[in-house]
């Protein structure tokens, strides 16, 4: 369990912590803590999901609330961009990335809140499978889900590399100390200047590039509709 053994998981750690400090009535980051004893050594983290980010259906989550947890899933994938050396990828943040797709499926398939905003709704829980309207019409709603994601990505790395000062000192006391308290994360934003974001907080204001996930519509529309899938 050394330095170098750490410091994946203390990056992994870091980059979660720190997008949720900087989102705007998100989660409360407990604790971020380094085992030793936990098979070879693990990072971890505690967030407490925020209370107030419903709906007036109970448990359903608002759509604020799902673009900033589509956000949060990039978190640790980027502080490994920013921190870990050239060629050297972090396999931790996997299962992140993986609910990132899910959640913008769902976001612009069962919801419709796709990025141009379109309130159709293509799936319904209770229905069988999603509504299949040709292949043309199924890559056009992956190339919505794909968009969506894509903002979330470069939402989450502006924000990371505004505070990459930030997300270096907190990697440096958890190698350090090994724990970190949701009030040392904040003692650390405030002497490092650190730049939380505000209200409203939308998705809809990104400067949008280019795709960054082109595995999701590879060629043709056959892939589109396999992405899809993941909504059934």
């Amino acid at each position: 369990w050394t330095r170098e053994t750490k410091f994946p998981h203390s990056v992994w750690a870091a980059g979660r912590g720190l997008i949720a400090l900087l989102l705007p009535n998100f989660d409360v980051v407990d604790n971020l803590w380094l085992e030793p004893c936990s098979w070879e050594g693990i990072g971890c983290t505690k967030i407490t999901k925020a209370r107030n980010e419903g709906s007036m259906y109970g448990n359903a989550e608002s759509r604020s609330y799902l673009e900033k947890k589509l956000v949060f899933c990039f978190g640790s994938h980027i502080a490994a961009q920013l921190l870990l050396p050239f060629g050297e990828e972090n396999f931790l943040s996997a299962s992140e990335l993986k609910q990132a797709q899910e959640i913008a499926t769902r976001m612009v398939i069962q919801y419709g809140w796709g990025p141009d905003d379109s309130p159709a709704i293509y799936y319904s829980t209770n229905a069988v499978t999603a509504l299949s309207m040709g292949n043309n019409h199924e890559f056009e709603m992956a190339a919505k889900v794909e968009k969506i994601y894509d903002l979330a990505y470069e939402k989450a790395r502006e924000m990371l590399k505004k505070n990459r000062q930030v997300l270096e000192k907190i990697v440096e006391e958890l190698l350090e100390f090994e724990i970190l308290t949701g009030k040392d994360l904040d003692r650390i934003l405030n002497e490092n200047g650190g730049l939380r974001e505000k209200e409203p907080f939308s998705l809809l204001h990104v400067d949008y590039k280019e795709p960054l996930s082109r595995s999701f519509l590879d060629e043709g529309s056959a892939s589109g509709t396999t992405f899809l899938d993941v909504a059934a």
